[in-house]
């Protein structure tokens, strides 16, 4: 066996580190959950359905056209639809934050539905629109901020 020559004591290192930094270029570690389109629509269409509902309570809150028995279906389809958007949350790995929003959310419907089991007056209105705006903004920027993390990834 001969000797290693001096080249070769500054070549192996050298080839060891460029291996080693190539490597850790290749490496990459999610913190969160990759952006979903699916939650990010669904939410966008469940604001849109909730705002045409306020629309409506503002104007009819009150009087016999506004009690609760006449809107147990708005709360029916955002309870599913909240209920399917939750089980996808739910089916990503890394996407606890989202979960949870989308519980707070759940159960931000649920005192809605209460109070207007008790009787909805027209003075709420405006601030559940305001609460539940800011939770849909919440779950929106966290898709969007995974969707912005997601193409500037691409572009490395």
């Amino acid at each position: 066996m001969s000797k290693p020559t001096a080249l070769q004591h500054v070549l192996w290192p050298f080839l060891l580190w460029m291996v080693i930094l190539t490597a850790g270029g290749c490496i990459s570690v999610r913190l969160i959950a990759d952006y979903d389109r699916k939650i990010d629509d669904g939410i966008t269409e469940l604001q849109r359905k909730t705002e045409a509902f306020l629309i409506k309570m503002e104007r009819i809150a009150e009087s016999p056209e506004g009690t609760y028995p006449r809107h147990i279906g708005f709360y029916d389809e955002v309870k599913v639809d909240l209920s399917a958007l939750k089980v996808r949350a739910d089916a990503v790995a890394l996407n606890d934050v989202t979960s949870q929003q989308i519980e707070l959310l759940q159960d931000s419907f649920r005192k809605l539905e209460e109070q207007h089991q008790k009787g909805l007056k027209k003075v709420m209105i405006e601030s559940v629109r305001q609460s539940l705006n800011s939770q849909f903004t919440a779950i929106l920027k966290l898709e969007v901020a995974k969707k912005r993390n997601l193409t500037e990834g691409k572009r490395k």
